[in-house]
């Protein structure tokens, strides 16, 4: 007689049920979803999981309060967290990974002389933007070893170029004021009280010294733009350019032009709805 079939209980583990949330909302590449795991920190003793994909890692540790993440490479075993986050909504964590995590860990990839090329990374940047209806333009860049994709949405002109063995990209976002303000502000940390940014000179840079000090911190140029987010630690910084007329009034059409630096290609994938419809 054929014994019954036990089905074996579900596995009731907080960290890898945020880790499979998380993991679905980092998007796939190559046609490559992250995959989830149980797994063991050398840090702690809490509840762990492991996410990967092509050969990258996320080791994830949940607390009850907070989360810790920590990337790992072939041999690249973390001992310590890479970020602690003050935060256990998936969203929230998926984001922090997306904007802090993977760009450090593509870097390290990089200068290995592994992952993608720029041609492969370039290509996923403009499939996920054809996929949201834009429509894309590939070309190489002014500089030697480097290509650009460029596409227009909701009144911006935005372009991603990666250079050479770089995995991180920059990325250009022109068009008016209101609209660059409102794409720029993706790419930063979430929105806390305005902190004033004395001595601005100029209508134009006062005014996106006001929306991006809300964000990160903010300093104007000799010339007269605007550097923000430049501070110690990973995650995208940029430059504002100066108004070409500075005494002009900042209406919410006044063209404007913002470059961002180290920005990750899984960040500017995942932000595809927002920069491509």
């Amino acid at each position: 007689m054929t014994p019954p079939t036990v089905t074996p209980p579900a596995v009731d583990c907080p960290a890898q049920t945020l880790a499979a949330r998380v993991a679905a909302l980092l998007p796939a590449r190559a046609g490559t979803p992250w995959t989830v795991e149980p797994a063991s920190a050398w840090w702690s003793t809490k509840p762990t999981a492991r996410l990967a994909q092509n050969g990258r890692a996320l080791i994830l540790v949940a607390h009850p309060w907070h989360t810790e993440i920590a990337w790992q490479l072939p041999g690249r075993e973390p001992y310590e967290p890479d970020l602690r986050i003050d935060a256990l909504a998936p969203d929230q964590v998926a984001r922090e990974v997306l904007r802090l995590v993977l760009p450090v860990l593509d870097d390290e990839t990089g200068a290995r002389g592994l992952g993608p090329s720029r041609i492969e990374l370039l290509a996923e940047i403009g499939h996920a933007m054809r996929a949201q209806g834009a429509a894309t333009y590939e070309r190489g860049g002014l500089l030697v070893d480097t290509v650009t994709v460029t596409w227009a949405s909701g009144g911006v002109r935005c372009s991603a170029s990666l250079h050479g063995r770089n995995p991180v990209c920059d990325v250009q976002i022109e068009g008016p004021v209101r609209a660059v303000e409102r794409a720029v502000t993706r790419f930063l940390p979430g929105a806390a009280p305005g902190r004033p940014v004395p001595g601005v000179r100029g209508r134009l840079p006062r005014r996106l010294a006001a929306a991006l000090a809300r964000h990160v911190d903010v300093e104007q140029t000799a010339a007269g733009g605007l550097a923000f987010g430049t501070g110690p630690g990973p995650g995208p910084y940029g430059y504002a350019a100066p108004a070409a007329d500075p005494a002009a009034r900042a209406h919410d059409t006044v063209p404007a032009s913002v470059d961002l630096h180290a920005v990750g290609v899984d960040f500017l994938v995942s932000l595809a709805p927002q920069l491509a419809r």
